[in-house]
């Protein structure tokens, strides 16, 4: 039963990021209105059937800002976890398999920062770089690795003392063959559903910098600038604002809740229930 409701929600979830994708990668075909073209004439309109979701202040349609800025806030999110998981991957097989003085060195820094908020820990990189899509890019990817590398530290320790890893070891293979024949599969799907899940997080993250300033610069469509180019309008055209944020909003739920398929699909301990 729970997981018939898993995959009812799993389902839904994958229809709807759909939907999504297809909408902003055809956005030229869907709107006529070009994403950075001013019309003073147009400014501030209300939704309307030339202008769905209304227009801003400089006259350009939100709805073909909405879906050119998915674009990137969506591109940013996926490319920030890709970033996080990959060297976190890497380190976290590392730590876990060899031990020793290694381990201790990794370990120490990722509890450093892990110490730190994430999104002040991205303020910080973005801080030493400066703004800018990719340094948020960077910056949200690099304060996402220290959870990697616990969560992949601890899936090695356990698979590292399962019978058949000491029966590839006491038959001569390799630790690069251990790793990457053994050991890696067990721990993937951990990672699958984490690197899942901390997409929709590192979206929130890369929106957020760019509503601070530190993102993507005006006039590029991009949901967090959109939604602080809306902030001083909320009394008098509401719907600049809410526009990208109920976009961002369904795109992270629709990710958060795939996350949570995944997770039930792939945790043994879900379907014993």
């Amino acid at each position: 039963m729970i997981l018939e409701r898993s995959s009812a929600v799993g389902l839904v979830s994958i229809l709807a990021l759909g939907a999504i994708a297809f909408s902003m990668l055809l956005a030229p075909w869907l709107t006529p209105y070009d994403p950075l073209a001013m019309d003073p004439r147009s400014q501030l309109l209300p939704p309307s059937r030339a202008h769905p979701l209304g227009t801003d202040l400089f006259g350009r349609d939100v709805l073909t800002r909405v879906l050119y800025g998915g674009r990137i806030s969506l591109s940013v999110g996926f490319l920030a976890a890709l970033l996080a998981a990959v060297p976190g991957l890497l380190l976290g097989l590392m730590s876990g398999f060899y031990g020793g003085f290694f381990d201790q060195v990794v370990m120490r820094l990722t509890d450093i920062a892990l110490a730190f908020p994430s999104l002040i820990l991205s303020l910080g990189i973005v801080a030493i770089l400066e703004p800018g899509l990719v340094n948020v890019t960077i910056a949200v990817g690099a304060a996402g690795i220290p959870g990697y590398v616990r969560l992949v530290r601890g899936s090695v320790l356990k698979v590292k003392e399962t019978l058949y890893v000491e029966a590839a070891q006491a038959i001569g293979c390799s630790n690069r063959r251990i790793l990457l024949r053994h050991i890696l599969p067990n721990v993937a799907a951990s990672v699958l559903v984490l690197v899942t899940m901390d997409v929709a997080w590192a979206i929130l993250r890369a929106t957020s910098l760019s509503f601070l300033g530190l993102g993507a610069q005006p006039p590029t469509p991009e949901w967090g600038t959109m939604i602080d180019a809306g902030r001083e309008l909320l009394r008098v055209a509401p719907w600049v604002s809410l526009a990208p944020s109920s976009a961002m909003m369904l795109a992270v739920l629709s990710i958060n809740l795939l996350g949570d398929t995944l997770r039930d699909a792939l945790d043994p301990r879900s379907q014993s229930h």
